[in-house]
């Protein structure tokens, strides 16, 4: 009985002191695991920063699928959540093997060709799931774990990509935008940056020849236009981040020089063409001003347009009339705009954006006469001057590969109380060749029809070319 006694007092003793030799030592088990992982990571290079660059291809080959997944069975690899799975769940997912729906992620080392990211994928999960990183089972990111697996045949076959696969390696361009000369060839909006200076580490002043034939704001795009302004554009960047300007401040001023209209209605030789009356002045002003009154401002630029014609030609100085003939002329125009591009983020299409316009034009009816010494101003039935208000909303992206700016327009004539609504699109494709298209379609909403100096349609277009260096 003593015995039995002294028995049971000894097991009481010795079973918790094992239970807590045992919970030691898998504690220091596991911490030398956590010690021996971080030498092991830090043994490699480490090359984060390239991450998003190193090469990566998924696996469709379902041959080459099916062998690999069988290594991984026949060694006991699979973990999930860093345990052995169950034999009910490797089954089901067997299931997905024999469906042809399980493909496999590899990922390059990013200094050699080593490959330090495998795993199995559904990417019929992916697709119900887009933000599910859809781990089929744990992935495996060290080589030489993955071949001592799948073998070294299968792991050299896997590296040399001798089978059916999809390169998904990112791509990096790095377009740079460049201040020493920048020339941009286009009919509508030609300019060439022939100057720059800076005063501090940060900024950029640029001086440049600009031309701007059309006015888009009251919705005459060039073509239709019997002036292109010209003049000099001084252009001040407060910062320059990963060469993309910051915050533009660009003023312009020129005058007008007269044009002809490319392709003029021969069966309405001067209604509704416009021409040039008397020499002009042009100012553009653009920049986001509002900024300096609070930080919420910062996103919204600030336009003030206009062209104020300072004297009347003779009939002899006005440009492509030699007979006797009633011409209509636009003489001063004033807009003022408040645009914003980032609303909404897009993603991968950029930002949606929108503008807001108001402004005023005075158009003048003349008879001419080439024996006469000086023009006839028809009276305005009413006003001369036309008030309107112009929206638009404003779809871009502007990336170093493809650029693009996708606008709808709608404008309302408040005076003569018509509508026009359109598009621009623009795009440019490596930042040196690309295209820009506008339309416009009017209708009248009141009794009256579009007047006798407006064309029911424009559509005006214009390759570009970009030289920037």
């Amino acid at each position: 009985m003593v015995s039995k006694i002294k028995i049971f007092l000894f097991a009481l003793l010795i079973v918790p002191a094992s239970f807590n030799l045992y919970a030691q030592n898998s504690v220091t088990d596991e911490h030398k695991l956590e010690v021996l992982d971080q030498i092991y990571r830090n043994l490699e290079y480490n090359t984060s920063a390239f991450n998003d660059l190193r090469e990566k291809w998924i696996v469709i080959d379902p041959v080459l699928v099916r062998a690999v997944f069988n290594k991984f069975l026949v060694n006991n690899a699979l973990r999930l959540d860093g345990k052995k799975p169950k034999l009910d769940f490797v089954k089901q997912k067997v299931e997905d093997i024999y469906n042809g729906e399980v493909f496999i992620d590899l990922r390059k080392r990013f200094y050699d060709d080593e490959i330090n990211n495998f795993r199995f994928y559904s990417e019929d999960r992916l697709q119900k799931s887009p933000d599910s990183l859809d781990y089929f089972f744990d992935p495996v990111e060290d080589y030489v774990r993955i071949q001592d697996v799948v073998g070294k045949e299968n792991y050299e076959l896997l590296k040399a990509q001798r089978y059916a696969f999809n390169d998904v390696t990112k791509s990096y361009y790095d377009e740079k935008l460049l201040y020493k000369f920048d020339i941009n060839f286009s009919l509508l909006s030609p300019y060439l940056t022939f100057y720059n200076f800076t005063t501090n580490d940060k900024n950029k002043y640029l001086i440049s020849a600009f031309g701007e034939w059309g006015n888009d704001k009251i919705t005459i795009p060039g073509w239709y236009s019997p002036v292109m302004n010209a003049g000099l554009r001084v252009t001040y960047i407060d910062r320059i981040l990963n060469n993309r300007p910051n915050d533009i401040f660009s003023f312009d001023v020129g005058m007008g020089v007269p044009l002809s209209l490319p392709f003029a209605n021969k069966e309405v030789p001067h209604g509704r063409r416009y021409f040039m009356t008397g020499q002009n002045l042009y100012f553009n002003v653009k920049g986001n001003f509002l900024k300096y009154i609070g930080d919420y401002w910062r996103n919204y630029d600030i336009q003030l347009q206009g062209s104020v014609t300072m004297n009347t030609f003779e009939p002899g100085e006005i440009k492509f009339v030699n007979e006797v003939a009633d011409i209509y002329s636009i003489r001063n125009t004033v807009d003022l705009t408040f645009e914003r591009k980032n609303f909404v983020p897009l993603g991968p299409f950029g930002n949606l954006g929108a503008s807001l316009g108001v402004g005023i034009y005075d158009v003048t009816q003349y008879h001419l006469d080439p024996s006469a010494s000086i023009l006839t101003e028809y009276p305005a039935i009413n006003s001369l001057t036309k008030f309107y208000v112009q929206a638009q909303g404003i779809f871009s992206k502007d990336y170093a590969l493809f650029a693009y700016q996708f606008a709808p327009t709608v404008y309302f004539n408040v005076s003569e109380m018509n509508l026009y609504y359109g598009l621009n699109l623009s795009f440019m494709v490596r930042n040196s060749i690309g295209f820009e298209f506008k339309f416009y379609s009017g209708s009248a909403l009141g009794s009256d029809p579009i007047p006798g100096y407006r064309e029911s349609i424009y559509v005006a277009f214009s390759p570009i070319f970009r030289i920037n260096y």
